[in-house]
């Protein structure tokens, strides 16, 4: 008795022990997890202090916006021309494209702010194709300078001039240290040389419009020099200071550039040949890369038609996986809505897909807003169902049937835009089948939670009553004998079925839920029915994954 009494304290003091060791264990973590924290608080605080804007990553749907915004085409070179507000960016879009301010189809210039919103000009030259984007100004009211480059979704473009007129500025140095981090080609340019020249002799005491004396042509020649070694220096220690790596910058004059585009005799040319020949280069770099993609993408077309091809030989369907466009659009398409639970009811045709979506909202097939049942397929199109119940954040989405002669099998789930969803259903009437397997192996590729639902029990349930002997016009009172034994008969061939089905496609064992529409209907508006199945189980389980994601 000692010696057992002497054992139960041992086993509570290490157990004391041990307790006391995860307590610790825990409290450290906790306070290395508070320490994090503080240490992020005070650098956010610093940052706010020394006015470091945060620095923020574009998502797949912000980009391929953009892209659709910019009207974005392979193997063109798509220049924008960015930079704080009135430093000539429209002015020097016109001059590009050989054009005079005033010229028809010339980028609107203005004292006033007259870009509000990206504009694309195609260039005129076709042997070149430059796509020329004019980006609003930076650092007006209506354009916050910090939030400038994303704002202007400017990561999309293939180079950036970053233009300034008086002075390099820290929204200058924001546009080249965004443009370093998504790797975009940058040329800094400083415009209206013409104009500043000019400037600087009235300085050095010119008098006098007359350009064509000797005197007027050495005070030119020393106020060209001085202009170019001020505008070099400056931008050379504004870069240092940003701890930027050093970078060229190009003096032009519009008037010149309209010469030099126009392949006429520029006189008082300054960095205008050499800025158009460099962006002429890159144009003809991005031509011979999209050349090369275009060689390597018919190849990988190629290898990928032989192999789709040898797959169905085999009969083994191809797995592709879907492009950020595909994500954006499909997602667009749904209404995805943040905040709410997005579930996909799929599966081969005639199912019963669309009478569960009307029971698991609480309709009966004939309700006005229910969704369209039928002996033929009635779901052609991804159909998105709100829940009517306020409350609720389950959107429910009746998918059209896989199987059919529209809906080819192999491409369902893709074709359909499953992976966009939250949750997906996947419904089985008479038989698990491989399309079922290939929407649960491409849910488990996407990190989708699925629920096997095989629908219509009660239908399956009285077909077996009258297999094993069930009449209906006796009056034997053996009713509820029958039913007993069907349903227990149906409840075990459908686990078995569905559990081999899974074994066989390598699939991991997970639950199927038998349901009866009626049942299911009567449940979810509050109902008592007296005959279910696992109809209280899958509201439950669906609305436990529901809490966890939103």
């Amino acid at each position: 008795m000692q010696e057992r009494a002497k054992t139960d304290i041992q086993s509570a003091q290490e157990r004391n022990a041990t307790a006391a060791q995860e307590a610790a264990k825990t409290f450290k973590k906790a306070a290395e997890e508070l320490k994090k924290a503080n240490v992020a608080q005070e650098e956010a605080e610093r940052k706010l202090k020394e006015n470091i804007q945060p620095l923020v990553t574009p998502t797949p749907e912000e980009l391929c916006t953009a892209k659709l915004l910019a009207q974005y085409r392979e193997g063109l070179l798509h220049v924008a021309v960015a930079g704080v507000a009135g430093g000539g960016k429209s002015s020097l879009i016109n001059a590009f494209r050989g054009l005079h301010n005033e010229d028809i189809g010339s980028a609107a210039t203005g004292l006033t702010v007259t870009t509000m919103a990206i504009t694309r000009y195609p260039n005129p030259n076709v042997e070149y194709p430059l796509i020329w984007y004019d980006i609003p100004g930076a650092g007006t009211l209506e354009i916050p300078s910090w939030q400038y480059f994303n704002a202007q979704g400017l990561y999309v473009f293939d180079c950036i001039i970053v233009l300034f007129d008086n002075r390099f500025t820290m929204t200058d140095i924001a546009i080249l240290t965004n443009c370093r981090r998504f790797k975009i080609p940058t040329y800094v340019v400083r415009s209206k040389a013409d104009q500043h020249i000019r400037n600087i002799m009235n300085d050095m005491g010119c008098d006098s419009n007359d350009d064509e004396s000797e005197d007027q042509k050495k005070l030119y020649q020393a106020a060209r020099q001085q202009f170019i070694q001020q505008t070099r220096q400056s931008v050379k220690d504004t870069l240092e200071n940003a701890n930027m790596p050093d970078q060229r910058v190009y003096i032009v004059s519009n008037e010149t550039m309209i010469d030099v585009v126009k392949r006429k005799q520029a006189v008082k040319v300054i960095d205008e040949i050499e800025l158009l020949n460099e962006l002429i280069q890159e144009t003809q770099t991005r031509r011979l890369r999209a050349a090369q993609k275009a060689a390597e993408e018919a190849k990988r077309a190629q290898a990928a038609r032989e192999e789709a091809e040898r797959q169905l030989r085999d009969g083994t369907r191809p797995v592709v996986t879907p492009t950020p466009e595909e994500y954006s659009t499909f997602r667009a398409s749904m209404q995805h809505t943040a905040g709410f639970f997005h579930v996909a009811i799929s599966g081969i045709a005639g199912s019963g897909k669309s009478s569960l979506v009307n029971a698991l909202r609480g309709k009966h097939n004939m309700d006005l807003d229910a969704a369209a049942v039928g002996v033929n397929e009635t779901t052609l199109v991804v159909a998105r169902y709100p829940d009517p119940n306020p409350s609720s954040r389950f959107v429910w989405y009746d998918v059209p049937g896989a199987g059919t002669l529209k809906i080819p099998d192999w491409k369902y789930f893709n074709d359909q835009g499953l992976f966009v969803f939250d949750c997906i259903i996947v419904v089985v009437n008479n038989r698990f089948t491989a399309t079922d397997v290939a929407i649960l192996s491409n849910a488990r590729r996407f990190g989708i939670p699925a629920f096997i639902i095989r629908s219509k029990a009660d239908q399956h349930i009285r077909n077996l009553m009258k297999d094993i002997g069930y009449d209906s016009d006796d009056e034997d009172g053996n009713k509820a004998s029958y039913f007993a034994r069907a349903r227990d008969q149906y409840v075990a061939e459908t686990i078995r079925s569905i559990k081999t089905n899974l074994q066989e496609a390598n699939l991991p064992d997970q639950p199927v839920y038998l349901v009866s529409n009626v049942a299911l209907q009567a449940t979810v508006t509050g109902k008592s029915p007296k005959k279910i199945l696992d109809e209280v189980k899958l509201l439950t389980d669906l609305a436990s994954t529901a809490q966890k994601h939103v």
